[in-house]
C-alpha cells in the first residue's frame, strides 16, 4: 500500500483513451472521472504489481531551446487577447506576448494535474495582481490527447483561469519527449528553457520567487 500511495504522488503517464469517444461530458459529473481513472490505476497496480516508469532522457532541460511547436489557437476571444494572438487556427510559442512563458503539459484525466490545478490558479492570480509581472508573465497549458470538449469540462471543473490548448494527436507531447504529467517549463522570449520540473510543484511561494527573479 505504501508503494501505491507513493505512486499517486509521481508524475502521471498520459492516458490516450477518453470516455464516450469524445462526446459531451454530462453535467453533474464533478469528480467522478478523476476517481474513476484513479481507481483503474490502483486496480492495475494491485493486479499486476508496481513497476517504476523509466525517466525519459530526452525531455527539455534548462539551457535547451524548444523546437518550433505549432499549437491550436484557443477558441475563446479572452484567451487570444491574453496571449496576444490574432486570427488564425494555429500559433507558435514565439507569437505569445510577454517576456516569460509558463507552459504546463497536462493530461485531462491526470490526478496529479488535478492536484496541482488549485495551486496554479492561485499562482496565476498572484501574478495578475503584481503590476510588474502581469504583462510580462503568461500562462499556457497544453492538454496532451485532450479534445476541445474535454478541455472545456476541465476548465469548468477546476475553474482554471488561463488558456488551455488541445494537443489531440499528441504531436506537441511527442516533440517534447513524451513527458509524464504534469510537466512545467519556464521559457524566455526565444523559448529557451529557464526552468523544467516533472511532477507537482509543491512550494509555490518559492516558485513565485523564481518567476519574479527571471523577469527583467
Amino acid at each position: 500500500m505504501r508503494v501505491i500511495l507513493k505512486m499517486m504522488n509521481r508524475p502521471w503517464p498520459i492516458c490516450k483513451r477518453r470516455p464516450a469517444d469524445g462526446r459531451n461530458i454530462p453535467e453533474g459529473t464533478r469528480g467522478r472521472l478523476t476517481r474513476w481513472w484513479a481507481w483503474i490505476g490502483l486496480s492495475a497496480l494491485l493486479l499486476g504489481g508496481f513497476q517504476p516508469l523509466a525517466a525519459k532522457d530526452n525531455l527539455p532541460f534548462v539551457g535547451a531551446t524548444l523546437p518550433k511547436l505549432i499549437l491550436e489557437t484557443p477558441a475563446e476571444e479572452g484567451d487570444k487577447k491574453y496571449l496576444g494572438l490574432g486570427k488564425g487556427g494555429k500559433f507558435s510559442l514565439q507569437q505569445v506576448e510577454g517576456t516569460l512563458l509558463l507552459v504546463e503539459i497536462i493530461g485531462v484525466y491526470c490526478p496529479l494535474c488535478h492536484k496541482q490545478a488549485p495551486g496554479f490558479n492561485r499562482l496565476f492570480q498572484r501574478i495578475q495582481k503584481d503590476p510588474r509581472l502581469k504583462a510580462k508573465v503568461k500562462f499556457l497549458a497544453v492538454a496532451a490527447g485532450g479534445t476541445a470538449t474535454e478541455i472545456a469540462y476541465l476548465r469548468r471543473e477546476f475553474a482554471i483561469p488561463f488558456p488551455i490548448v488541445n494537443d489531440a494527436r499528441f504531436e506537441v507531447h511527442k516533440q517534447l519527449g513524451e513527458p509524464r504529467t504534469p510537466f512545467t517549463m519556464l521559457l524566455d522570449r526565444n523559448r529557451k528553457v529557464l526552468f523544467a520540473h516533472l511532477g507537482v510543484i509543491e512550494d509555490l511561494d518559492s516558485f513565485f520567487q523564481k518567476i519574479a527573479g527571471l523577469v527583467p
